[in-house]
């Protein structure tokens, strides 16, 4: 009889040989050994794909696909339709996770029966090595109790992103996942925050665990730091959320905290669009923006452009063929001043 496997480990893989060694190493010193370790390779073009063929010669737990580069969502789909675990764990091939974690989580899914684990995690940052610890109940908008059970209700009147919308701090229930047939986005970025945000508003029992279990390394060159047309899927993204609280008759309860969620991630891709393309990406932020949000983004976005003296007071000049303009911020106040070839300025 095959012995029954506990837990799936999904890990989508892209050009990271520098980091793997860590990343396996976590996974062979796991105390508790029932699991399955399914490394999707995203057509690297270093040597991650051997090192992974390596370890999967020498231990049955580790099972590697190699696929076209479509993105982690793409690749973590994958990965869930052929899992065989009880409960299923994302981990980021960079990343690590602590030699008790799946002991713990093993422990709190019998004694609980949760739908899904909410656990912390430790922010490692490259080069410097500086650790911070991130707590859910210390630094969340989002107050909830150690030991505690939550579910979509905590956000009301709150914003969908001060929930944390990554996947890789929580443990999941795999008939939970299966029966509600949650999926990533087929996107390279934001892929994340629809399976996140349909699990929340789907799970009746999360439960939330004040423990350390992931090492998440924040590194200069990771793909999350670079600026990339990808990062136009987010106005896919937004329409797949809305999309999903509609089915699911959340559209009117969660509206306020839906337009905080569009407001707060536009601003956030804004920064990780190209110089050449924002306009066009400002044009459709337009579209789907009512035009007091459109006015209020551009000026948030502004304003996070500026240092902390220039959003206080700075001038700015602009010239074209026919005219110059010069646009005066005083404590976050703008005064725009044009002049003509041969008038002076004026308001």
């Amino acid at each position: 009889m095959e012995k029954k496997c506990f837990f799936s480990i999904i890990i989508p893989v892209y050009n990271v040989e520098k980091y793997l060694k860590k990343c396996l190493s976590c996974l062979i010193s796991q105390t508790f050994p029932n699991f399955e370790a399914i490394f999707v390779d995203d057509e690297s073009t270093d040597n991650s794909l051997s090192i992974l063929r390596e370890i999967e010669k020498k231990d049955s737990r580790f099972k590697v696909i190699s696929k076209k580069n479509e993105g982690p969502g793409v690749a973590r789909n994958l990965g869930l339709k052929v899992s065989s675990g009880e409960y299923i764990i994302f981990l980021d091939p960079d990343d690590w996770i602590e030699d008790s974690a799946l002991q713990v989580l093993f422990n709190e899914f019998n004694k609980t029966k949760a739908q899904v684990i909410q656990f912390d995690y430790k922010k490692c940052f490259e080069p410097s090595k500086k650790i911070e610890l991130a707590s859910l109940n210390k630094d969340s908008k989002v107050s909830i109790q150690d030991n505690s059970f939550f579910d979509c209700n905590i956000i009301k009147n709150k914003s969908l992103s001060d929930y944390r919308l990554m996947v890789w701090d929580k443990a999941y229930c795999a008939q939970f996942i299966k029966d509600n047939k949650i999926r990533f986005a087929p996107n390279k970025h934001g892929e994340d925050h629809i399976f996140s945000l349909k699990v929340l508003f789907l799970a009746k029992k999360i439960l939330y665990i004040n423990k350390y279990l992931y090492n998440y390394l924040t590194r200069e060159n990771s793909a999350s730091n670079k600026k990339s047309l990808d990062n136009f899927c987010i106005f896919d993204n937004i329409c797949a959320l809305e999309k999903i609280l509609d089915e699911n008759n959340f559209l009117n309860e969660f509206n306020k905290e839906f337009l905080q969620y569009k407001m707060n991630v536009l601003k956030w891709h804004y920064n990780a669009i190209p110089e050449d393309k924002k306009e066009e990406y400002l044009k459709q932020c337009q579209l789907i923006l009512s035009n007091k949000n459109y006015k209020k983004l551009t000026k948030q976005i502004k304003n996070r452009d500026r240092t902390f003296i220039e959003q206080i007071f700075s001038i700015k000049n602009i010239c074209n063929n026919t005219k110059k303009t010069k646009i005066i911020t005083i404590f976050g106040f703008e005064f725009i001043l044009e002049k003509n070839k041969e008038k002076n300025f004026g308001i």
